[in-house]
């Protein structure tokens, strides 16, 4: 039992620490004017593309971390399902504030101002936690078949 809910722990750990780590980078490359559209906090194509990368990529260890730790394959499911089930739920904030108006960027803002301000499609935020879960099922699966 602790070694399963051990995995699943740290097998979420291991992703929400990447997936901070890799969206900072990016961001930091990219910049607010390539991570958004022109005078809008509305996310950019780009920075979409990049995100759903980043999701799913970040899931792959965060299953593989599980499936090592647990030794079950159950672990890898149940993490699939805290991962969709936390990510629905956290993103109905943001599915409210997209719905809010205008999102016009004006002047110059800081990159964690924009960070708090920046609006997603409503089905990336839906697609996010299914893609993320996708993820850590194939971790799991390559830890399996290793």
């Amino acid at each position: 039992m602790l070694r399963t809910l051990g995995g699943v722990i740290v097998g979420y750990l291991v992703m929400a620490i990447l997936i901070t780590i890799i969206f900072i980078a990016a961001f930091l490359v990219l910049g607010i004017e390539r991570a958004f559209q022109p005078d809008s906090y509305e996310i950019s194509a780009l920075w979409i593309g990049i995100s759903l990368v980043i999701g799913f990529g970040s899931a792959i260890p965060g299953g593989y971390v599980c499936a090592a730790i647990s030794r079950n394959w159950r672990a890898c499911q149940v993490l699939a399902v805290v991962v969709v089930v936390l990510g629905l739920l956290l993103c109905l904030p943001a599915i409210q504030r997209s719905n809010e108006g205008p999102n016009v960027r004006a002047g110059e803002i800081s990159a964690f101002q924009a960070m708090q301000l920046g609006v997603a499609p409503i089905w990336m935020h839906l697609l996010n936690p299914v893609l993320g879960a996708a993820g850590i099922l194939l971790g799991a699966r390559m830890k399996k078949t290793l």
